[in-house]
């Protein structure tokens, strides 16, 4: 039977969560998941065996990322490779999918669209309360459902940007080459905003169909170097795309502000902050706006960063 559905998930080390979200996908002859192992420790692959066993009656393949390839980056490519169907899901091994997605992601496989936008949930491990991984994405959605312009539309293309909870036509991906930065870190942001791009016909629907996670009491992800290094690399690649590619009245509407990695790069001394300053400038990424010209914006922003920075110190001791 053809395959109308691949879901593709990277896996490290995390058998136990990545049963839970096979658990959540039906068995269809219709629908093929590749789950692509990103050299996760032996243990945990001899659980895989064991995960290909319990979900026999799954249309289920297990694949290993490149010997000389490490990231989830790497492992969705890997995934895209091997992949069939007409239509694409993306997971990351650590969420789930909600009961009914298939019956609702189908709706859309003989329509015209090229993306299909979804609303996310997202939860804390162990509690199921509600989380905040999700809401700047629901918010992209909901937006776009309201407004119906193309202020929200653009900021739907380009802002959501993770792969999940989106339905992509395959040969959307395919035909222009799109494909994941092989990277630890921030590799899907060029990937979305590329989609976004060459899409022809979207589709915002408020439906929901996937749950990300977050462990409990976390307040942020630990920023290192390495990592801010390179997510303000892919952010001045992001910015040069958009502006190579967007009209200039579309791309002032929508252009990244760099702000964020000026203000983070304090955190790794002045040297950074000129090294990352002397990027923006030369690349002439927008850093201020006319809003924060405003000195009442400024100090209630300067607050908000040392209440932040305050709650996180508290963390660090606690742990």
């Amino acid at each position: 039977m053809l395959v109308k559905l691949s879901i593709i998930v990277p896996h490290f080390n995390s058998s136990g969560s990545l049963e839970r979200l096979l658990a959540s996908i039906p068995a269809r002859h219709s629908l093929e998941v590749i789950v692509v192992d990103d050299h996760s420790a032996p243990d945990e692959k001899a659980k895989l065996e064991v995960l290909r066993d319990k979900f026999y009656k799954h249309r289920l393949s297990f694949f290993t990322n490149a010997a000389d390839k490490k990231s989830a980056g790497a492992a969705r490519n890997e995934g895209l490779y091997y992949a069939s169907g007409q239509w694409v899901l993306f997971a990351d091994a650590d969420d789930y999918f909600l009961d009914g997605f298939y019956e609702k992601v189908s709706a859309f496989f003989e329509s015209a669209y090229d993306i299909v936008y979804f609303t996310p949930i997202s939860v804390y491990n162990g509690t199921d309360e509600q989380a905040d991984r999700h809401v700047k994405y629901e918010v992209l959605v909901k937006n776009y459902l309201k407004e119906k312009n193309r202020l929200a539309e653009l900021k739907l293309r380009y802002q959501f940007e993770v792969p999940w909870s989106k339905l992509f036509r395959r040969s959307l991906i395919m035909r222009n080459y799109i494909k994941f930065d092989e990277l630890m870190y921030a590799n899907d942001v060029l990937f979305s905003v590329k989609t976004g791009y060459y899409a022809q016909e979207i589709y915002a629907s408020d439906e929901q169909i996937y749950c990300a996670t977050k462990d409990s009491g976390s307040l942020t992800t630990v920023v290192t170097e390495k990592s801010f290094d390179t997510r303000c690399h892919v952010f001045l690649r992001e910015h040069y795309f958009l502006k190579d590619h967007l009209s200039k009245a579309e791309f002032e509407i929508i252009e990244p502000n760099g702000r964020y990695y000026l203000l983070g790069a304090r955190k790794f001394g002045i040297r950074k902050v000129w090294k990352v300053y002397r990027a923006l400038r030369k690349q002439k990424v927008k850093i201020l706006t006319r809003r924060m010209l405003n000195p009442w914006w400024f100090k209630d922003r300067y607050r908000k960063v040392k209440k932040e920075e305050t709650e996180l110190e508290r963390f660090k001791d606690f742990k």
